[in-house]
């Protein structure tokens, strides 16, 4: 499996340009030859307003999200607490872990702040930390934050939100 060569090789299983060493980008078949076989692949309902036909492979603790009618990858999303960042943090973490070790680096997600509520953070141009709980993370989303209208609802910060709330998350419970 491709997290277990990750790991042997000492890179981080979350990173800016990956999530368990598959980058954005590539072809369903080329996740399955890295991340191994798929519990399913299935079309995605996002909420009203959000665009129809998105389709996701499901892997263990995994999901790679395809646009409509395209066969390459535009979000990566894990619940899975085994994956982790450089500093040690991700699925499960705690947010004032987020906070201390990220500092000023860690910012609210503007489109996903309602009411002063944050429910999700970046880090760095690529990566989202969401928490509906407010407690801990529960997906990471690996995005592609030089879209142009990354910000702006319906870029790549706004599908990744929204994809990540289809994803299985850890649950610390």
């Amino acid at each position: 499996m491709a997290f277990a060569a990750v790991a042997a090789a000492g890179t981080p299983a979350i990173t800016q340009e990956s999530i368990a060493g598959a980058k954005l980008g590539l072809s369903g078949s080329t996740y399955k030859k890295l991340i191994g076989k798929p519990f399913y692949k299935a079309p995605l309902n996002l909420p009203p307003g959000q665009p129809t036909g998105w389709s996701r492979l499901v892997f263990s603790r995994l999901s790679v999200y395809f646009p409509p009618k395209k066969t390459r990858a535009a979000v990566i999303a894990t619940g899975g607490r085994r994956y982790k960042t450089a500093a040690g943090l991700g699925p499960c973490s705690l947010i004032d872990d987020l906070k201390l070790t990220y500092g000023n680096r860690l910012k609210p997600a503007k489109i996903a702040t309602k009411h002063g509520v944050v429910y999700a953070y970046t880090l760095g141009k690529n990566l989202l930390f969401e928490s509906l709980n407010h407690s801990y993370v529960e997906v990471v989303a690996l995005y592609n934050g030089s879209d142009p209208n990354v910000g702006k609802p319906g870029g790549s910060l706004d599908l990744a939100f929204h994809l990540a709330l289809s994803t299985r998350t850890c649950n610390r419970d």
